[in-house]
C-alpha cells in the first residue's frame, strides 16, 4: 500500500527546515539544497513542492504571518481575561512585543522576514504586510488615547493618533532590527524597558495634548 504523504505537513515542514538554516547560518544559506539537506529530502523532493529559492522564502513569511496573527489573538484573550493586567501601557505592550524577536521562534520569523526583503516585486503580498502592521500600532496608539476606532484599516480621525502610529511603527521596527542586528549588545529584557517607556511617553504626549 502506497504511503500517504500529507502534502500541507510536508511543505511546514520544509518552512521549519528553512527558519532553521536561517536561524545557524543566515539568510545568505538558503537555498533549496541547503532546506532539502536540513529537512533530510532531496533538492529534486523538495522542488516538488517549491520550485525556486524565492518561493521557499514567501511560504515561510506566509506561515510567520499566521503565527504572528495566533499570537496576537492569544493576547487579545489575555488582556480581556478577568485577571488580566490592569495596567494600559503592559496590554499595549504585550501586544508589541508579538512583532519582535525577543526569543529563539521570533527571532528565526524575523530573520526569514529579513531574507525575503531582497525578493521585491516578487513578494505580491509586501504592501498588504505593511497595511497590517499599520493597522495593529494605530490600535494600540488609539488605546493609549483611549479613541479606539471601529474599523481601525483606516485613518484615526485624530491626526495624533497617525503621528503617533507611524513613530511607533518606526521604533518597534527599529528595535527588531537592533535585536537581530546586535543581540549580544541589545537585550531582551533592555528592549521590552525601552519599549515601556516609549510607550509611556506617548501616553503623556496625547494626554498633554488633549488639556
Amino acid at each position: 500500500m502506497p504511503k500517504i504523504v500529507d502534502h500541507e505537513q510536508r511543505r511546514r515542514d520544509l518552512a521549519q527546515a528553512l527558519w532553521r538554516v536561517i536561524a545557524n547560518q543566515g539568510p545568505a544559506a538558503v537555498s533549496i539544497r541547503s532546506v532539502a539537506a536540513e529537512a533530510g529530502l532531496s533538492a529534486g523532493a523538495l522542488r516538488h513542492y517549491f520550485q525556486t529559492r524565492e518561493q521557499l522564502l514567501l511560504f515561510a513569511m506566509e506561515l510567520s504571518e499566521q503565527r504572528v496573527r495566533q499570537r496576537l489573538q492569544e493576547q487579545a484573550r489575555r488582556a480581556q481575561a478577568p485577571d488580566a493586567d490592569p495596567d494600559l501601557i503592559e496590554r499595549v505592550a504585550g501586544f508589541a512585543e508579538q512583532l519582535l524577536p525577543l526569543d529563539p521562534t521570533r527571532r528565526a520569523e524575523y530573520r526569514a522576514w529579513e531574507a525575503a526583503g531582497e525578493l521585491g516585486e516578487q513578494d505580491a503580498h509586501r504592501q498588504e504586510r505593511w497595511d497590517q502592521q499599520r493597522k495593529l500600532y494605530r490600535q494600540l496608539v488609539a488605546a493609549l488615547a483611549h479613541a479606539p476606532l471601529q474599523d481601525p484599516s483606516g485613518p484615526h480621525p485624530d491626526p495624533r493618533v497617525e503621528e503617533w502610529a507611524e513613530h511607533l511603527h518606526t521604533y518597534v521596527d527599529g528595535l527588531a532590527l537592533q535585536l537581530g542586528v546586535t543581540p549580544l549588545v541589545t537585550g531582551a529584557q533592555d528592549v521590552q524597558q525601552r519599549l515601556r517607556t516609549f510607550l509611556c511617553r506617548i501616553g503623556d504626549h496625547l494626554a498633554r495634548d488633549s488639556d
